[in-house]
């Protein structure tokens, strides 16, 4: 009998409760255990309460702080979390700027593609920043 591996653990987090739920459910589907969170306070205090996440997905324009200033307080008080969790932001935008995250995935998202992206990010977990 082979082990059970356990479930990818995905963080989204975005302000906008309809496009949260639409992300969680795309990604249950794909068989990840998700947490979600709708400011980079929520974030930050999930991180606190959960085991290390696989992948973090980072709306680039939130509510109280925007995604790289999300990025800028996490390198300050997780810094091991940026050290082995890749964050991926989630943006309508063209390019990102230059951040600690991994990279990006374009919204609106197209669900096969999405779960690709997602995978081929988990998989490029222990790589360097691009």
């Amino acid at each position: 009998m082979m082990p059970v591996m356990p479930r990818k653990r995905i963080l989204v987090i975005d302000d906008n409760a309809d496009h949260l739920f639409l992300d969680k459910t795309i990604l249950e589907s794909g068989d990840y255990e998700v947490f979600t969170a709708q400011s980079g306070q929520e974030a930050l205090a999930t991180l606190s309460k959960i085991s290390r996440p696989d992948l973090i997905l980072l709306d680039m324009q939130l509510n109280e702080m925007s995604g790289l200033e999300f990025l800028t307080v996490l390198e300050e008080k997780k810094p091991e979390i940026l050290e082995t969790v890749p964050v991926v932001f989630l943006t309508a935008s063209e390019t990102v700027p230059p951040s600690r995250a991994r990279g990006f995935i374009r919204k609106p998202l197209e669900i096969d593609n999405f779960l690709r992206e997602v995978k081929r990010f988990i998989e490029l977990r222990a790589g360097p920043a691009q």
